[in-house]
């Protein structure tokens, strides 16, 4: 049976679930299909919106480590007071004597300077040397923008198979339920006959206990799928960014669509668009960006200048000038650390390079199984749908039998019953050989219903 094929059968199998259970209350109903609900998560779930905005983060970062390719200019403005300043003492007579006269008459006291000063300066400086940092931290800024990408990729996935199993698992339970009540029907007539057959004399007490008891654990169905339902649709609402307390009315038909391919196929894909390979690629790159700039602090740093100055109060400088050349930077020896950090990059490269190659192996091992699983759903599907049939013809049988008065009330309850609880299984089985397919594209890279 192929995944397009399941689509009518489930819903007309689960459509018993949108005419067994009225609607009560006031709240508005949501109509909702599979493909729309994934869309949705994908645009409103909080953890998601979280991984765009870090994107968004890292799109900053590198355009902020791309600006510093270009120049900078700045300014440097001063103003001091000095506490004592130089003085040039020019002693009386030091200079000649013209005409019997000392020159000069008296001893001159010249101050240098001014004791407030006030200078300022404004440079135009272009890094040289610094580039091929520069260079190599902006590949490591456009790759964290990369992972951050796969990042968003892959939570995207999850979230698509999380939207697939929770919406399953509320069709399944919903018809789960549905076949508990039609349980708890059958356990309440049985008891019934057995107290009348214990009333009667042709029956022992002890089978009216046991119908009893039969009809609680029924009950008992009845609660534990109802609050299944409860957390299913709590969860639901949350993953696709509604309030808790939405009211959601599934489409009971899922849309599938599966293309069937070889292993070494998906194996092909997973290796080209699967997200976390991908990332752990993007990582690589980023470590060996990061050996490279490591290894740049070898190089000196030297850095073209041009500045103008206006200083007012030191002595022998004009108010404005200019000065223009190259400065040189460099450390001659640091105790082994450039060494120490080149060889930290490296060895952060070798991690990242032998993450790619385990990755590669986990995905593969996760594609192995989902086929299989997808294999083994399949068969799963082709047995419930048989057993469906046979349940169907026998609640037929029964009916007719109960017509005819052959047998009682209880047998065609009993019947009804376990009609249900096959189609259920079916849903169930269907349901899940859909999931398989979902998990199976998420192996590979592809966001399931989009």
């Amino acid at each position: 049976m192929s995944a397009r094929s399941l689509c009518p059968f489930i819903g007309v199998v689960a459509g018993c679930i949108l005419i067994g259970f009225p609607q009560t209350g006031t709240a508005e109903v949501r109509h909702i299909t599979l493909s729309e609900a994934v869309h949705l998560a994908v645009n409103q779930n909080h953890a998601l919106k979280i991984a765009r905005i870090k994107i968004e983060e890292y799109r900053q970062k590198k355009a902020g480590e791309h600006s510093s390719y270009f120049p900078v200019l700045t300014n440097q403005s001063n103003a001091l007071h000095i506490t004592e300043l130089q003085n040039v003492l020019i002693p009386a007579g030091s200079l000649g004597i013209v005409g019997g006269s000392l020159i000069p008459p008296l001893t001159v006291n010249l101050q240098q300077g001014k004791q407030s000063l006030y200078s300022s300066g404004t440079m135009f400086a272009q890094p040289l040397t610094q580039l091929i940092g520069i260079h190599q931290k902006n590949r490591i800024a456009a790759a964290d923008i990369a992972i951050s990408r796969d990042d968003l990729k892959k939570a995207e996935d999850e979230i698509a198979v999380q939207v697939h199993t929770l919406y399953y698992g509320i069709l399944v339970t919903q018809l789960q339920k549905k076949a508990a009540d039609q349980e708890t029907l059958y356990a309440q007539e049985n008891l019934r006959e057995s107290e009348q057959d214990v009333r009667a004399g042709s029956a022992l007490k002890t089978a009216a206990i046991g119908s009893r008891a039969d009809l609680l654990q029924a009950q008992q169905s009845v609660l534990t799928a109802d609050l299944q339902l409860a957390d299913l649709k709590t969860e639901l609402n949350d993953a696709l960014g509604l309030p808790l307390d939405t009211e959601l009315e599934l489409e009971p038909a899922p849309p599938a669509q599966f293309e069937a391919r070889d292993k070494s196929e998906y194996l092909k894909i997973a290796w080209a668009e699967n997200p976390e390979i991908r990332a752990a690629e993007d990582t690589v790159r980023k470590a060996r960006a990061a050996v490279s700039a490591a290894k740049t602090a070898y190089i000196p740093n030297i850095t073209a200048y041009a500045r103008h100055s206006y200083q007012d109060g030191v002595p022998f400088l004009v108010h404005n000038f200019g000065t223009f050349g190259v400065t040189l930077d460099y450390d001659i020896f640091d105790f082994g650390k450039r060494r120490a950090a080149v060889r930290e990059s490296e060895d952060q490269l070798a991690e990242a390079e032998e993450n790619v190659e385990r990755l590669k192996d986990e995905v593969a091992v996760s594609i192995e199984r989902s086929y299989n699983k997808v294999e083994q759903t399949k068969h799963m599907v082709n047995v419930a749908t048989q057993v469906v049939s046979l349940r169907q013809e026998d609640e037929r049988i029964t009916t007719n039998q109960l017509a005819q008065g052959e047998v009682q009330v209880t047998a065609r309850r009993q019947a009804s019953a376990a009609n249900y609880k096959a189609q259920a299984d079916l849903l169930q089985a269907s349901l899940g050989y859909l999931l398989a397919q979902a998990e199976l594209e998420e192996a590979v890279g592809r966001t399931p219903g989009l």
